[in-house]
């Protein structure tokens, strides 16, 4: 009885125990720093420069873990990221959210697929400068294509 109530205090210390945040800080150029921190499903984002400053807070609809991940996603030669998390369901596929960065704006923007909702089990293909996803076209998965040589970012 006793180790049922030690048990039971232990889970009710977790579940009150806050969520601890993840902070990453990078140069997306020169002269240019950014800070994100994701806090459960709350992601914060701070970009500072000589001449320019933004920050902004984007909540996710997570129910699974966010991961961050950086990369040149739009082949421009500035770093961006990319926040993913497993599927709700069996955890089979990986959805990703992609911001890429602005110089002329400062700011990092969210970049949607060419083709299908989302970004799903992304691959970064350098030689072809080029994002490959999943999306699914009457129930049969398709390779997405998303590229970047005609796009102005």
């Amino acid at each position: 009885m006793r180790s049922k109530a030690l048990a039971i205090s232990l889970l009710g210390l977790l579940w009150t125990m806050p969520v601890l945040a993840e902070t990453n800080t990078f140069s997306p150029t020169k002269g240019v720093d950014a800070t994100l921190i994701l806090e459960g499903s709350k992601l914060s984002i701070a970009v500072k420069s000589e001449t320019h400053s933004e920050s902004r807070t984007i909540d996710f609809e997570a129910e699974n873990e966010l991961h961050v991940q950086f990369n040149d996603f739009n082949f421009d030669g500035a770093d961006d990221f990319a926040i993913w998390q497993l599927d709700d369901g069996m955890g089979t596929y990986d959805y990703y959210r992609v911001f890429v960065y602005q110089a002329k704006t400062g700011t990092f923007e969210e970049l949607q697929p060419d083709c299908g909702d989302g970004f799903v089990n992304l691959r970064v293909d350098k030689k072809r400068k080029a994002l490959l996803s999943t999306y699914w076209e009457m129930n049969i998965p398709k390779q997405c294509i998303t590229r970047f040589t005609k796009r102005k970012t």
